[in-house]
């Protein structure tokens, strides 16, 4: 009983010595980050207008013909608005 008790200290102990910070501190993410802000300044740059423009186009001549009700007209504007100020509101929780 005395052997096993010492053994498993002398395990415990040996594993503390030998222990290595994590792999996770020393990734580097930044290709990843840099792809991700990419789409990020896309969608709120001049692309981002473009496509919001051309979606607000397409929902009112939907509206217009009747295809669509005004409710789903206005859930459209909702995400646009949301899209657009998704980095604001980020900015704000994360205090970037």
């Amino acid at each position: 009983m005395k052997s096993t008790s010492n053994l498993l200290i002398a395990l415990t102990m040996a594993l503390i010595v030998l222990a290595d910070p994590a792999l996770a501190q020393s990734i580097d993410l930044s290709p990843i980050q840099s792809l991700l802000q990419g789409i990020v300044d896309a969608l709120t740059g001049p692309l981002g207008v473009v496509l919001a423009t051309l979606a607000v186009l397409g929902v009112f001549i939907s509206w217009f013909m009747n295809i669509i009700d005004l409710r789903q007209a206005l859930w459209v504007l909702v995400g646009i608005a949301g899209v657009a100020a998704a980095p604001t509101i980020v900015a704000a929780v994360f205090g970037s």
